[in-house]
């Protein structure tokens, strides 16, 4: 059973706990919007959220299992999302390629381009219900201007730029 539609538009903020995903999800709510914050470090996660009066859900975007979960949950307790803001993502290992870890590269990728992958795909049938629902991914500078050491994140802000 879905929860009764609320007033306010419902915006969905990933990685959400600190940074420009907690600026966003105050300005949001600063906005008029219902905002649902996702992001792994709970903790920190409510304490924004009980700042902008929003709603804490844990979510991992490296795990389909977290992101499938999340997802039920907004459906569960919001039942509605009209925006969707990605910006869980980060930045992991400085050494050179011919240095490079694989893992952390990986770990790139998978945070920064498959997580908005996997979470816009879940909330994805919310959005077109909402007649109206939008996605935006925040990106970085590194998407196109490189710097020394960060030819794995440089790849992956690519991989999400507009």
């Amino acid at each position: 059973m879905n929860a009764p539609t609320p007033a306010a538009p419902v915006a969905v903020v990933t990685g959400a706990s600190s940074g420009i995903g907690a600026a966003t999800a105050r300005a949001l709510a600063a906005a008029g919007y219902q905002v649902v914050l996702g992001a792994r470090r709970i903790e920190k996660l409510t304490e924004v959220a009980e700042e902008c009066g929003g709603t804490a859900l844990a979510l991992d975007v490296t795990d389909q299992r977290s992101v499938d979960a999340f997802a039920a949950a907004v459906t569960e307790t919001i039942g509605r999302c009209d925006l969707l803001v990605n910006n869980a993502g980060g930045a992991v290992g400085t050494e050179p390629v011919a240095e490079a870890n694989v893992d952390d590269w990986q770990w790139m990728y998978d945070t920064n381009v498959l997580g908005t992958l996997r979470v816009t795909k879940a909330l994805l049938p919310m959005l077109v219900a909402s007649g109206d629902g939008q996605v935006m991914t925040i990106g970085s500078i590194a998407a196109r201007e490189p710097y020394r050491g960060g030819a794995g994140y440089n790849a992956a802000k690519h991989g999400v730029a507009a």
